[in-house]
Formats: C-alpha cells, structure tokens, sequence
C-alpha cells in the first residue's frame, strides 16, 4: 500500500487498520489537534523483527473531545468504531490516561516502513 491510498476518499468502511487489535498492539506515538480543520491525526507504529510500519489515522470534524492525563508513547486499547448516526468514535486508554472524541470520519493519512534497529 502506498501512502496516498485511503487518504482521497472516505466511506462508511473504516480503514483496516482501525481493527483494535491492530490499534492496540501498535504504539500509539503521535497526537496532534489541528484547529484549523478541527481534526485529530492519530500516529501508530508497530515492528517485527528489523522490520517498522507506521501509520497515521486522520479524524475530521472532531467534536466531544475529552483527555485525561497522558502516559509516554506506548501500547494503549484503542477503539475506533461507527456509530449508529454514522459517525466515528475513537478512544485511547492505558493506566492514568484516556483520550476520548467524535468525528464525521477516519481516513488512512500516511504509511511508512522503515528498517527497525534489533533490541539487542
């Protein structure tokens, strides 16, 4: 999959990569709010081995959003689904943390791979 696939065009398909259990053993490393198009990007990288994937999730037209604390990048459960009214909620938990919002959406922003150093 190159980077620009799934970014163009929205449906109301979640992106494959909204499964939680890909979500939730991926580290989710970036969160970024953009006022000027009230959206949430949402970074996740996962490695095995020597190989990396990363992967951005943009939400648009957020709303309902709330945080409590942050802990470090990391494993968080993450949740993204469709609501009934057809939008999309999203949260992201781990122990002392939460990041909870709505959006009209979930588009597939960005994709990397990337050579990982071994933990040796």
């Amino acid at each position: 999959m190159n980077a620009s696939e799934g970014a163009a065009k929205s449906s109301p398909e979640l992106p494959a990569l909204c499964a939680h259990d890909v979500l939730s053993n991926s580290d989710l490393f970036y969160v970024h709010f953009d006022e000027r198009g009230c959206s949430v990007t949402l970074g996740f990288s996962r490695v095995h081995g020597s190989e990396g994937f990363e992967f951005f999730l943009r939400f648009p037209d957020v709303r309902d959003v709330h945080v409590r604390g942050w802990g470090a990048p990391g494993q968080k459960d993450v949740h993204v689904d469709r609501a009934p009214d057809g939008t999309v909620q999203v949260s992201a938990s781990s122990d002392g943390s939460s990041l909870r919002f709505r959006a009209a959406d979930a588009t597939l922003s960005r994709t990397r791979d990337f050579l990982a150093s071994s933990s040796s």
